[in-house]
Formats: structure tokens, sequence, C-alpha cells
């Protein structure tokens, strides 16, 4: 009996407890309900009144620990949902405000503190460098050098067996042989007329035709001396022979091989020879930076298959007239190559260190519209408006640009300008990864 009245008075209290949160006035049948509890409780139950009020307190606390639970439950639900959202909502809100915006990147201009350089590509060539070519006709005896190997000047490359010269020579020999014998013989002439001319035995004409034809004699033995001279040199010329110290680059030939004297295009060569050490390196120069660069300038030339190692140079000439397509000078750098590491025909870098009056502003190129308007850039002012400036160009340092005049250290320049970009237009600015134009 008791735990019956115990739940109807659990009843009572939670329907007392929500109209009391939603303000309402219990209805008639709760009323009686709740008086007759009361009554058979305090009537019929008074021996268990301790029991029944250890109960009642249960029941309330019960209820205080479910509020507690809703109170958490609707703490947490605020800020795992709730406050998200407004959050959500807030960054949709600047969005959409700046969605009326163009975003643009800007970059700082640069202030060098030193001296710019400037680096410009170049081709290695050797020092010397031809093609050995035979001087006479005939078939490779032999040869003893082939590519990579390093030669002296006048070292035998090969050897030429030439039937012809040999037969030229021997007949060269002959014919002075024959010169001097027949010299010999109008010397003895010549004497024994002048005898008889003295003895007065022959005429001074007989004695002046013998004395003219020791003389055409001898003339004869120094033609014969001449082409054995002539001769011999053409047989030097059957050994082929370095002209300079240097490298073999090619071999053209082998044992047998017809060669002809000559050179050309319908002739073949025999060897290519080139001089390594020391190489050339040439380079165009823009016509802008011509007055920094003079012969005997220091310059570093670096090669990508040796990174980080460097090479110095000295400027050594300079074509004297500018190329009318490109507008750059050509000039010719000398580098010592005792080491053999650079080759002619490989790609470098040659830097030099220019002499700049004044610090510059550098900014990088794709910072740089140029058209029909002249050289401008696009500054962000502190209201974030454009401002388009027409600005002054120095020196082209490959990936940035001097700026002479225009604008000033400090100011955001838009990089990569658009065309819709104009004065006076609201942009949203974004910083460049790289805020330096450097």
């Amino acid at each position: 009996m008791s735990e019956r009245f115990a739940v109807n008075r659990e009843t009572a209290f939670l329907t007392q407890t929500k109209r009391d949160i939603m303000h309402l006035p219990p209805t008639r049948s709760e009323q009686q309900e709740a008086d007759s509890s009361t009554r058979a409780e305090s009537g019929s139950v008074k021996p268990g009144k301790q029991s029944g009020r250890g109960k009642l307190s249960g029941i309330r606390l019960k209820a205080l620990l479910a509020a507690s639970i809703v109170i958490v439950v609707g703490t947490s639900i605020y800020y795992l949902a709730i406050n998200p959202r407004l959050e959500n909502n807030k960054e949709l809100a600047i969005a959409a405000a700046a969605a009326g915006k163009t975003t643009v990147i800007v970059v700082l201009p640069v202030q060098t503190q030193s001296s710019p350089e400037l680096t410009l590509p170049g081709n290695i060539e050797a020092n010397q460098m031809t093609s050995v070519y035979s001087r006479v006709d005939g078939y490779i005896k032999k040869w003893y050098v082939d590519i990579g190997d390093h030669v002296q000047a006048g070292q035998v490359l090969a050897d030429i067996e030439a039937p012809q010269i040999d037969a030229d020579f021997r007949m060269a020999q002959a014919q002075l042989e024959l010169a001097e014998a027949n010299l010999r013989l109008a010397q003895a002439n010549a004497a024994r007329s002048q005898e008889l001319f003295q003895n007065r035995v022959n005429t001074q004409k007989e004695l002046d035709t013998l004395v003219a034809a020791e003389q055409v004699q001898k003339a004869t033995r120094d033609s014969a001396m001449a082409s054995v001279t002539s001769a011999q040199e053409m047989k030097g010329y059957e050994q082929i022979r370095a002209p300079f110290p240097g490298t073999i680059t090619a071999r053209y030939i082998d044992v047998g091989s017809l060669v002809a004297a000559g050179s050309g295009r319908t002739v073949q060569k025999l060897f290519d020879l080139a001089q390594f050490d020391p190489v050339r390196v040439f380079v165009n120069v823009p016509q802008a930076d011509i007055s920094s660069v003079k012969s005997g300038t220091q310059a570093i030339i670096t090669v990508d298959e040796f990174p980080g190692q460097t090479f110095a140079g000295r400027i050594t000439r300079d074509a004297g007239a500018f190329d009318i397509n490109s507008r750059t000078l050509l000039l010719e750098i000398e580098v010592s190559n005792s080491h053999h590491r650079l080759y002619a025909g490989m790609y470098a870098h040659a830097r030099f260190a220019l002499q700049a009056p004044a610090p510059a502003l550098l900014v990088p190129d794709n910072a740089i519209r140029i058209d029909a308007k002249g050289s401008r850039v696009f500054v962000v002012d502190s209201n974030d408006k454009i401002e388009v400036r027409p600005v002054t160009l120095g020196r082209d340092f490959g990936t940035k640009s001097e700026i002479l005049t225009g604008i000033s250290l400090g100011e955001r320049i838009v990089q990569n300008p658009t065309d819709d970009l104009h004065d006076g237009m609201v942009v949203s600015v974004q910083p460049s990864d790289n805020q330096s134009g450097g």
C-alpha cells in the first residue's frame, strides 16, 4: 500500500514540476488525485512516515540529476553544433563582403645593398681547333694516335706511302747529278779556252761562248738543287705531324686508306685536333650592360655538370661591333683549363660583378607591364586601392629588373597584373610566398 502511495506521490511531483516549468495550472483530476494521495498518506501510513520522506528525497535527487544531464547535453549541442555554425556564418559573411573584390598578389621591391651581378649564357670553345689533311697523294701506311690522345707540336700522327713523291724525289736527285756533271764540264772548257785565249790561239768570241756555257750549267745545277729540295720537302709530308700541342678529337683514317692532297669537302680529313688549355668562353652582352664589362674584366664561369664549382676567367677581347639582330656584343673570356675539366661545346654561365652607382630597386619581371602605354607597375596603397604608375626601367637581370624612377621602397607592387585592374580599383590583397622582389 505504501508503495502505491509513493508512486502516486512521485507522479504528482513530476507533474507539478512540469507544470511549474510550463507555468500551467493543475487539472481537476490531478488535484483530486493529489489530495486523495495526501489524505491516504496522512491517515494510513503514519507508521512509515520516515520511510516516505526518504523516498521523497530520492525522487528530488533524481530530478536534479535529470536537470543536470539536460543542461550538459544542451551545452554540448551548443558548442558542437550551434557555435561552429555561427562561426561559419561569420566567415561566409566576410567572404561575401570580399566577393566583389579582385584578389591580387603583391611583392615588395628590394633595395640592393651590393653591386648586382650579371649572369649570361655562354659557349665553351677550344683555344685552337683544326682539321688535319694530307699534303700528298698516297695510302695510309700507319697511324700512331687516336681520339683522346694528347700530342705535342711536331709529333708524328701518321705515315703516308706516296710512290709518286718518292719517284719525283729520285728524279730530282738524278737531275741534280746530271747538272753538276755538265757544270764541271763547262768549267773545264771555259778554263782551257781562257788559256788558249791568253796564248792567242782562240778568239774572244770563242772564250765568251764557253764562259757563258759555264754560267748556264751553273744555273741548271742551282735549279736541280731547288728541285731536290722541293721533292725532299714533299717527301717530308709523307709524315703527318701535329701543328700545335693539343688533343686528338677525331680520327677518320685507317691503314690502307687512300688520301689526296688538299682540303675541303671533297677531300678526306685525317684527324681533328683541339687545344683545351686555356679554353675560350663566348658570351653575348646586352647593349645596356656593355659599359660595365670591358677587356680585362674578371668573370666567374660555372657549368651545370660541376655544381658549386667555379672557374676564374678574364675578358680578353670583344667583337668590336654589335649584332644588328640581337643588339648584343660578342665577348671572349679566357679560362685556364690545366685540369682539362672543361670541354669544347659545353654550355656555361658567365657571371660578372657590375658596378652600380647607387643602390637600385629591383622587382620581379612579372610585376612590370610593358605595352603601348610604356612601362608601368600597379601599386596598392594603404586603402587597398590600385594606382597605376609609369616607371623607368634600368638593367634586366634575368628574373628581375631595375626600377630607376616611379616607386619607393616598401610599396606593394602587384605581381602578374591582369587587364581588369585600373586606377582607384579596390582589391583584396594577398601577400606573395616570396614577399621581396629579389
